[in-house]
């Protein structure tokens, strides 16, 4: 049985990229192919370029991430940033993360 395309792994991750893209952009502002390449680094869930884009734009439509561009090199670069609502929901998410990692992981440990 083939599970990893299923609705379950789609939603895990979507919800993973989003937190994962909240704590990218806690310290620092970067632009779109930056995150993609930070996330194709340093994570075991592997994500197309591009497909970052309807994450940030529905991110910048919530209001917890905005944009500014800059020139580098003759190019011009979208750089995101949270906003303060993007601090705040990323607080939330970190921290309800925990709460159900935590819940979890005693489950698999036999744990009640």
């Amino acid at each position: 049985m083939d599970t990893k395309n299923d609705k379950w792994h789609t939603q895990l991750r979507k919800g993973t990229f989003e937190l994962a893209i909240l704590l990218l952009l806690k310290n620092d502002a970067m632009y779109g192919y930056q995150i993609t390449k930070q996330l194709q680094e340093d994570s075991s869930f592997p994500i197309a370029d591009g497909s970052i884009y309807p994450i940030l734009r529905r991110m910048s439509a919530n209001g917890w991430i905005s944009s500014f561009k800059e020139e580098h090199e003759g190019r011009s670069r979208k750089y995101y940033y949270l906003t303060d609502a993007g601090k705040e929901i990323s607080e939330d998410r970190w921290n309800e993360f925990l709460t159900v990692y935590s819940f979890l992981n005693n489950l698999q440990a036999g744990g009640e």
